[in-house]
């Protein structure tokens, strides 16, 4: 199944969605940024103008300035073109042969773009961590703590988010900085993840977090 048009859908917005079972606070000096697929193939069958597009940009720029003015560790996750049969999978079966070696497919949008600071990983499945090294690499910078957002909110994010915490890291889903296929898809993940992998909060809600834990204490 390809998909080539998500119809426009409004974006949650900040009142309470979920009711989060956990009070984890995030914490610059423990957590790292995980960018899910923010590429041209993914965001392509959304309306440009439109919400989630206009509004998951924004707020996905908004956490990755601030990670970046905090040191916060980034990682892009990014699935390569052309993929064989063997590296791809099952995913065919459900989602077609996936990008292609375009650099339309590959683009990742300029107000997103990796810079030196960064890590950029190969995604293969839905979730970040399978095969693509992102435990070893969260681990050598001393995180356990990461912040989510990107696409799609229903598979990837989520798939990351239970292996997340299956691997003894706390994890900060971002709900507005990430999208779906649907209104239903997304605000369903939310839920689901919000009862028992994540804290899922609106991305300002977060750069607040960050923002405060980044202050000095007062003597």
């Amino acid at each position: 199944m390809d998909v080539s048009v998500i119809d426009p859908y409004a974006m949650p917005g900040r009142d309470p969605l979920v009711e989060n079972r956990v009070s984890w606070s995030l914490d610059a000096r423990r957590s790292a940024l995980v960018v899910l697929n923010m590429q041209g193939f993914f965001l392509r069958p959304y309306a440009p103008g439109t919400s989630p597009l206009d509004p998951l940009l924004a707020a996905c720029s908004d956490l990755l300035e601030t990670c970046r003015s905090l040191r916060v560790p980034v990682v892009h996750m990014v699935q390569p073109g052309t993929q064989a049969p063997g590296e791809r999978g099952l995913l065919t079966d459900f989602w077609g042969k996936g990008p292609d070696d375009a650099l339309e497919d590959a683009a990742i949008p300029h107000e997103l773009a990796p810079d030196a600071s960064g890590a950029v990983l190969t995604a293969w499945r839905y979730s970040a961590f399978f095969g693509s090294g992102l435990e070893r690499h969260l681990r050598s910078l001393g995180r356990d703590q990461i912040v989510i957002c990107g696409l799609y909110a229903h598979l990837n994010c989520v798939a990351t988010a239970l292996d997340a915490f299956s691997h003894n890291l706390e994890v900060f889903l971002a709900a507005d900085a990430v999208a779906d296929l649907s209104a239903d898809e997304h605000r369903a993940a939310l839920s689901w993840a919000a009862g028992c992998c994540a804290v899922v909060k609106p991305a300002a809600a977060f750069t607040a977090q960050l923002l405060g834990a980044a202050r000095p204490v007062p003597e």
